[in-house]
């Protein structure tokens, strides 16, 4: 049996990200939920699989001034609550209040150009691959590459490593490998080992 390795994934730098959040034209309705979408990868290190599947119900609002919570369901249906705050939660309200925005709780809250579906995966990759490159980021991005980038981001303002992995949902594979250092991220990791 054939085991093929999966290359290192490089973080872009929190500069990157923001030149990326800003190449998007927000004054049409695609790019302000395209621009949505590359914000919650980054912002709070969401998989693709993650981002699709919310529902218009998966954020809460009412959870204090500027602060909300995304329920997000993970690998193996594993549910976690991410706090949304300040400029990303106003973000998603100005999304959610525009008139082409999905009103139903139950309807996705990414829906494809058809209206009736979630956006699929392989279109977000598509999207963030390609405003990639309309930003002049020459380093590959995806959404991969975002969520590393969150936690590497994460890292080097002090968060420890255990809460990182809480917030990606690697703890639970950490635990499993006898809470060994969760081994995608440790070369992002300088100062550990």
């Amino acid at each position: 049996m054939i085991t093929r390795r999966r290359q290192v994934t490089k973080p872009i730098s929190t500069q990157n990200a923001f030149k990326l959040l800003d190449s998007f034209d927000q004054s049409t309705w695609h790019g302000m939920r395209n621009h949505t979408m590359v914000s919650l990868l980054w912002a709070l290190g969401l998989r693709t699989s993650e981002l699709t599947g919310l529902k218009v119900r998966s954020f809460e609002t009412g959870h204090g001034k500027r602060t909300g919570l995304l329920r997000v369901r993970g690998k193996n249906k594993k549910q976690r609550a991410l706090f949304v705050v300040d400029r990303l939660f106003d973000e998603l309200i100005r999304y959610l209040s525009h008139p082409k925005a999905p009103n139903k709780k139950c309807a996705p809250l990414f829906q494809a150009d058809t209206k009736t579906t979630a956006i699929s995966n392989s279109r977000v990759q598509r999207i963030v691959k390609d405003q990639a490159k309309k930003a002049g980021i020459v380093a590959g991005v995806t959404p991969r590459v975002l969520r590393h980038s969150f936690a590497t981001e994460m890292y080097h303002c002090g968060v420890p490593l255990s809460d990182i992995q809480a917030m990606t949902r690697g703890a639970s594979a950490c635990a499993a490998r006898g809470a060994r250092l969760d081994c995608r991220y440790l070369h992002l990791y300088p100062r550990v080992g």
